[in-house]
C-alpha cells in the first residue's frame, strides 16, 4: 500500500435494510467488526444506526452513530464469540448509561467509560447517539493506558484538563476519520494513546496538572510527532516553537516523570518498533527504519533499541515474522 493511500473504511448501514432484520444484520456487522453483541431497540421506527471501522496497526477504531436502542453482551456471548480486548468508549450525542460489574455508570455526551470486552456488559442509549469506539488490546491499554484494570472507569471534563484533553481526543480523531490516511496511522495512533494515558491519570489522580501547563505540553507533543524523523530535532527548538522557554519546557514533561530528550527518544523507539513489528515494514531493511525516525546512526538506533525493548531491531522483526507466519 502506498504511505499516501486511504485506509479500507469498513462501513455499515440499516437504511435500506428491512425493519424486521435490522437487529439480525446490526448484530451480524458488530460480531465481525468489533465485538459480539445482542441489540434491542423500543422505537417504533425501528433500529436507525451506521458505522464505520478502521483497523490501525496497534487497534482498532469505530465511529457509530444511533437512534435509541441497548447492546448487551452477555456471558453466553463471551463464550461462543471471546474477545479479550479493552474498550474506550466516547460518548458525543445524548445521556446514556453503562452497567458491568454490579455497577450502573450514567454518562454525560463528552465523557468516556473505559471497560473490558471479556465481562459482561450493558450499554443504554436515551436519545440520539454518536460514539467512538477505540478497540485495543489488554496488552496495549496496560503498557500505555493503565497496568492494572479490572472494574469499567468513567472518565468526565470534571476540569479544565480534562475538558481539554477530551475535546482534542475527540477533534482530532474525527478529523483522522474524515481522512485516514495510512501514513499518518503512527502519529494518530500514538497521540490517541498519550492522550487517553493522560486522561485516565487525571481521572484516578496519579498525574496533577493545571489547564496552562497541559495545553503546553500538548502543544510540544504536537511540535514533537511532527518532526521526529528529524535529526535534529531539539528540546531548544521544541520550547520556541511552543512559545516557553527550555526551562519551562523541562519542568512541563517533569510533571510527567520524564524529559523532553528521554520523551523524543522514546517516540522514536515506539514509533520504529510500530514500523518493524507491522507488514509496512518488511519490505525496508533496518537502517532506513533507523533513518526515518531520525536516528543517523543504525549502531545507536540498535543500542537504544535493545536498551527499551530488550532485544535487537532484528530479533523484533523476526518474531513479528514468525507471529504471522
Amino acid at each position: 500500500m502506498s504511505p499516501c493511500a486511504l485506509l479500507e473504511t469498513r462501513h455499515a448501514c440499516t437504511q435500506g435494510v428491512a425493519l424486521d432484520q435490522r437487529l439480525a444484520f446490526w448484530e451480524d456487522y458488530n460480531a465481525s467488526s468489533l465485538v459480539g453483541l445482542k441489540c434491542t431497540t423500543f422505537c417504533d421506527d425501528g433500529l436507525a444506526a451506521r458505522q464505520d471501522n478502521l483497523q490501525l496497526d496497534g487497534m482498532r477504531l469505530a465511529r457509530i452513530e444511533g437512534n435509541e436502542h441497548v447492546v448487551e453482551r452477555d456471558g453466553a456471548m463471551i463464550r461462543t464469540a471471546p474477545k479479550e480486548s479493552v474498550f474506550v468508549s466516547f460518548v458525543t450525542g445524548s445521556g446514556s448509561f453503562f452497567y458491568q460489574d454490579g455497577a450502573c455508570q450514567l454518562l454525560e455526551p463528552g465523557e468516556l467509560i473505559i471497560y473490558r470486552t471479556d465481562k459482561p456488559y450493558l450499554f443504554g442509549f436515551s436519545g440520539p447517539m454518536r460514539q467512538f469506539i477505540f478497540d485495543l488490546p489488554q496488552a496495549l491499554f496496560a503498557e500505555r493506558c493503565l497496568q492494572r484494570f479490572d472494574r469499567p472507569l468513567k472518565v468526565g471534563g470534571h476540569s479544565g484538563v480534562q475538558r481539554l484533553l477530551l475535546r482534542t481526543l475527540g477533534e482530532r480523531t474525527d478529523e483522522f476519520f474524515q481522512q485516514p490516511l495510512s501514513q499518518d496511522v503512527p502519529e494518530y495512533q500514538n497521540q490517541a494513546l498519550e492522550l487517553l494515558g493522560s486522561l485516565i491519570a487525571g481521572q484516578t489522580g496519579e498525574r496533577r496538572i493545571n489547564a496552562l501547563s497541559a495545553s503546553y505540553l500538548l502543544a510540544a507533543k504536537h511540535c514533537i510527532s511532527e518532526q521526529l524523523a528529524d535529526p535534529e530535532l531539539s528540546c531548544e527548538r521544541v520550547a520556541a516553537q511552543t512559545g516557553i522557554s527550555p526551562r519551562h519546557l523541562t519542568r512541563l514533561f517533569a510533571l510527567e516523570g520524564t524529559q523532553p530528550s528521554r520523551f523524543i527518544l522514546e517516540k522514536r523507539l515506539q514509533q520504529a518498533h510500530d514500523l518493524l513489528s507491522s507488514p509496512r515494514g518488511l519490505g525496508l531493511d533496518i537502517g532506513e527504519i533507523a533513518y526515518r525516525h531520525g536516528f543517523t546512526s543504525q549502531a545507536h538506533f540498535a543500542r537504544a533499541f535493545k536498551a527499551h525493548y530488550g532485544q535487537t531491531p532484528s530479533e523484533a522483526r523476526a518474531s513479528q515474522v514468525s507471529l504471522s507466519s
